[in-house]
């Protein structure tokens, strides 16, 4: 069985990660997800409610992985202790912009997993979208019904 890390805020695009996580679970594979930190007391989404929409786009009983205070040291550490075979990235575009500034797309590469990313939205600009790896993947989202 795939053990897929969702590391995701609620953005524009998450229907369309609902979507992919949804193919991957019908293909068999597990979600974990892992909120990450906001720079303001006010989140996104809350654990539960991420465990909620993602476990029902995987129909599937969902966790959420405890970013702790440093998001990035506890996706090595969870891989690290082999708890995952890819990731999928879907942050909001000030995360995206943030973290390639601290490499961060580099340092997930380092991992040895695949990792996937689904854009914020659209509009996401050129100076962010040539920071990542040319190795990630942008999955081929279809309709989504």
């Amino acid at each position: 069985m795939t053990r897929v890390l969702v590391v995701a805020n609620r953005t524009a695009s998450t229907p369309a990660l609902l979507a992919e996580v949804g193919a991957r679970a019908r293909a068999g594979a597990s979600v974990t997800v892992l909120i990450p930190p906001e720079k303001t007391d006010h989140r996104d989404w809350t654990d539960e409610e991420a465990a909620r929409l993602v476990g029902h786009a995987a129909d599937q009983t969902v966790e959420c992985l405890d970013p702790g205070p440093d998001a990035l040291d506890t996706i090595h550490d969870a891989v690290g202790a082999d708890e995952f075979d890819e990731i999928i990235v879907c942050t909001k575009q000030e995360h995206l912009a943030r973290w390639v500034h601290h490499d961060l797309p580099r340092r997930l590469e380092h991992l040895g997993l695949p990792v996937y990313v689904i854009p914020p939205d659209e509009d996401v600009p050129d100076d962010i979208r040539e920071g990542l790896p040319a190795g990630w993947k942008y999955p081929e989202i279809g309709p989504l019904t």
